[in-house]
């Protein structure tokens, strides 16, 4: 993942290549990740929208979106276990996608 990074809308279109897809994650505090969410295309996007809610965000471009759900369920796991996360519900797969978690089979 790259980041932290400070949350402002420059910073983001400094940062944040375009017209990529892949996963993101969003906090409060640097060191506790509340959010890590995961967008088809367009990152810069997703994540300049929640710059009035969070401080720091942090992002990793996907080749597709299998690859992004897959980073986004490693990442999900790992925060889960760290007891940061505000929203604790499981990702899900991509429409017309076969897979599955790698780390719970969900």
């Amino acid at each position: 993942m790259r980041g932290p990074y400070l949350l402002r809308p420059l910073q983001v279109d400094i940062s944040v290549p375009e017209r990529v897809g892949g996963i993101y994650c969003l906090a409060k505090n640097p060191r506790q990740i509340a959010v890590v969410a995961r967008v088809e295309r367009n990152l810069k996007d997703a994540i300049k929208a929640h710059w009035k809610e969070y401080e720091f965000f942090w992002y990793e471009p996907a080749l597709s979106p299998k690859e992004a759900y897959v980073n986004q369920c490693y990442i999900f796991h790992r925060c889960l276990e760290q007891g940061t996360l505000e929203i604790k519900d499981h990702p899900h797969p991509p429409e017309k996608v076969e897979t599955k978690c790698p780390i719970c089979g969900v």
